[in-house]
């Protein structure tokens, strides 16, 4: 019975779901953070690489304020020229992180106005305030009057509460590049973001901010994404990996005041039964079909198949606004102990002289552990240490991936 068990929590896995091609409307509002190195080209061809349509505009002239964009003629003009799926919105890139008092009267009004000039130009469009980063000094030009952004860390901080603060109060979504930004500066990962003047991005820092507004707007993993902007492909991958895990570990977090549905689920197979969890973060009429010519419109239903074999499960979230449909494939039914082999290979993948690379989404809570032959456990690591690459001794291991809610992943790997 044991064994059984065992076979069944290595299948009882979830499952991320799938998406069909999306086109998206988006309007950025913004200064420099924005155009340098032409950051919403880069996601157009990130969205095309992956099958979806990024059609967009801009209003973006350097150094710019919510302030002067609340007045200034192209911008508003551009905000009433379309319906827009999306609208993202950033500040000038100290103004947020100034002291509450004074981003309460310098910015909070104008963000407000801005996002009430784009529910006046058509009400279903998701206003989404797109969170930017702290400079890699911080800013020693205002940091005498106000220590807490002497540092970079304090000032990354100060952003992100006050994006947090925009997108509560305007009932809007925020995009979390700044928090993707400080998961690379905290590791010291190559490759660096930011350029000289400790403020704007390089190409890989452009790169990172269009793959967490990939995720945000097209509510999509990027990882894998062909399209690298001219990165290597391991800089490419590791950059997507760091977009996928801000943005789809704390998704309710950032998009939960907006109105933007998400069509995500998970499911949760045992034996001839599977549980499917709804990701979505915004309240909608659910309309799940199993694969199997059977339906249900339960936010996250529970189904018991009749046959053994693999089913094409979908989900439509539908909102007054938006509808969204997720896909995913699962395996109904016992599997047998040579069919093991195939769980996980995307975990890790061996690269030569002792070098793998991780293929694998982690989230907070999971662990992912490696032992030897001889049962020594020689690797522990988690969402905020799971490397891009590591280097071990040539041999054969075993991978444990065990995840928050339960779920357990066990394989073999042959590093060479």
């Amino acid at each position: 019975m044991k064994k059984i068990s065992l076979i069944t929590l290595l299948f009882s896995l979830v499952i991320a779901a799938t998406s069909e091609a999306r086109t998206r409307k988006v309007l950025f509002i913004g200064n420099s953070y924005t155009y340098t190195n032409n950051m919403p080209l880069i996601l157009q061809n990130m969205a095309a690489a992956m099958g979806d349509t990024l059609v967009y505009d801009e209003s973006d002239p350097g150094g710019y304020t919510l302030n002067q964009h609340s007045t200034y003629p192209t911008t508003i003009t551009k905000i009433f020229s379309n319906q827009w799926d999306v609208v993202v919105i950033h500040e000038q890139s100290q103004m947020p992180s100034f002291p509450p008092a004074q981003v309460m009267t310098d910015v909070y009004p104008y963000a407000t106005r801005l996002d009430s000039m784009v529910h006046a130009n058509d009400t279903c469009t998701q206003t989404m305030f797109m969170m930017t980063w702290g400079h890699a000094n911080g800013d020693p030009m205002n940091c005498p009057g106000y220590p807490a952004i002497c540092t970079y860390d304090g000032m990354q901080q100060r952003l992100r509460e006050s994006y947090m603060e925009m997108g509560a109060t305007n009932h809007a979504a925020v995009a979390p590049v700044g928090m993707a930004f400080k998961i690379m500066i905290d590791s010291a990962y190559s490759p660096w973001l930011i350029s000289a003047d400790s403020s704007h991005p390089v190409v890989a820092g452009s790169y990172l901010e269009a793959a967490v507004l990939y995720g945000s707007i097209f509510h999509k993993h990027v990882l894998n994404c062909t399209y690298t902007s001219g990165l290597s492909a391991t800089d490419a991958h590791l950059l997507q990996r760091v977009a996928d895990k801000v943005v789809f570990d704390s998704l309710s977090l950032w998009q939960g005041p907006g109105h933007y549905p998400y069509a995500g689920f998970t499911t949760a197979v045992v034996g001839m039964g599977a549980t499917l969890t709804s990701q979505s973060v915004e309240p909608g009429s659910h309309t799940w079909n199993f694969g199997d010519a059977t339906t249900d419109t339960a936010a996250n239903p529970a189904h018991t198949y009749s046959s053994v074999g693999t089913y094409t499960v979908t989900h439509t979230i539908t909102t007054d606004c938006f509808t969204e449909t997720a896909t995913a494939t699962v395996q109904i039914g016992t599997t047998g102990l040579a069919d093991l082999a195939n769980v996980g290979l995307n975990v890790m993948q061996p690269q030569g002289d002792g070098i793998v690379r991780f293929d694998v989404h982690m989230y907070n809570g999971d662990e992912l552990s490696l032992t030897d032959m001889s049962g020594r456990t020689v690797r522990k690591y988690n969402l905020a240490t799971l490397p891009a690459t590591d280097q071990l001794t040539p041999g054969v291991y075993i991978y444990r991936l065990s995840s928050a809610d339960g779920h357990v992943q066990v394989g073999k790997v042959a590093v060479y």
